[in-house]
């Protein structure tokens, strides 16, 4: 267990994925090198984060720029991590970075031994719930023995395993650091689309947000995915069902992966670099040795 990684997240009412978060990460680095960082004292939070770094703050009332001041934060938080610890991770609480288990069983392990990279980015797989293919959840089961599809989205190849400082953009996508480190072994895989009532009570509470007390959405609060109705985002998880069946393929996306790579450009206005961006409707099958994961 690696004493000199230190991982992180920032939470407001998400008990169930923190709980995950933190069981899963736990198996890796010791208890006191997560850090969780709580919007509001008023947040719910599991009983299980018993030896973990919380940090509580002030919940801030929505306004123009809340997101990214929040990111602006982060950004030097993780950066001030990188003084005292030689590998810092991390990003939101429903984002999980997996090592391939064909390569190990330790992403840890992995990126101290194998890597060298200043920024390194996982592959994205997003976990979808074929709601025509998969019942509700049961939360007494690893998640990926219930959930057997995702789909790619270029968008979550985040660069959010650090060696140094760095600044990231809203919602951390992309970052000042100028080279494409994207990880053949690592993947993250994003949990929104994983359980639809997960989904549809998680996405009330985001819109509650980013709403002023007569129901109005507060303009330039936050990324798009927040001012999405529970009828949108609802559509949009019956979407992958409707598309068609999920394929069957190697799971190596060696053509997306040349695409992110290929479209990697510096974007002056914002002084960040960034990769293609894409994703669909189309999903696939995440392979059985993923299924004891997490």
């Amino acid at each position: 267990m690696s004493q000199n990684v230190a991982i992180w997240t920032m939470v407001r009412n998400d008990e169930f994925f923190l709980k995950l978060w933190v069981d899963y990460y736990a198996r890796f680095v010791p208890r006191q090198n997560l850090y969780i960082l709580v919007d509001g004292d008023d947040s719910a939070l599991p009983d299980t984060l018993q030896g973990c770094q919380v940090i509580t703050f002030p919940q801030n009332q929505p306004s123009r720029g809340w997101d990214r001041k929040r990111w602006n934060f982060l950004s030097q938080f993780a950066s001030s991590l990188t003084y005292r610890f030689d590998v810092v991770i991390g990003g939101d609480v429903d984002e999980l970075i997996v090592l391939d288990p064909l390569v190990g069983n330790d992403p840890v392990q992995y990126i101290l031994q194998q890597t060298n990279a200043q920024v390194i980015s996982p592959f994205a797989i997003e976990v979808v719930q074929r709601v025509d293919l998969e019942p509700a959840l049961d939360a007494q089961r690893p998640i990926l023995e219930q959930r057997r599809y995702g789909r790619t989205n270029a968008f979550y190849c985040k660069p959010c395993i650090t060696r140094a400082p760095i600044s990231w953009s809203l919602g951390q996508h992309y970052s000042n650091h100028p080279r494409l480190n994207l990880s053949s072994d690592l993947f993250l895989f994003h949990l929104r689309f994983f359980d639809r009532d997960t989904l549809l009570e998680r996405q009330k509470q985001r819109y509650l947000h980013i709403t002023n007390d007569n129901s109005d959405i507060v303009q330039g609060v936050a990324g798009a995915g927040w001012a999405q109705s529970v009828e949108q985002v609802s559509a949009e998880l019956q979407s992958f069902a409707d598309y068609g069946p999920p394929e069957t393929n190697d799971f190596s996306f060696e053509h997306l992966r040349k695409q992110i790579k290929k479209k990697w450009r510096f974007e002056e206005k914002r002084q960040i670099w960034k990769h293609a961006k894409f994703s669909g409707q189309s999903t696939f099958v995440i392979p059985e040795r993923f299924s004891s994961v997490f």
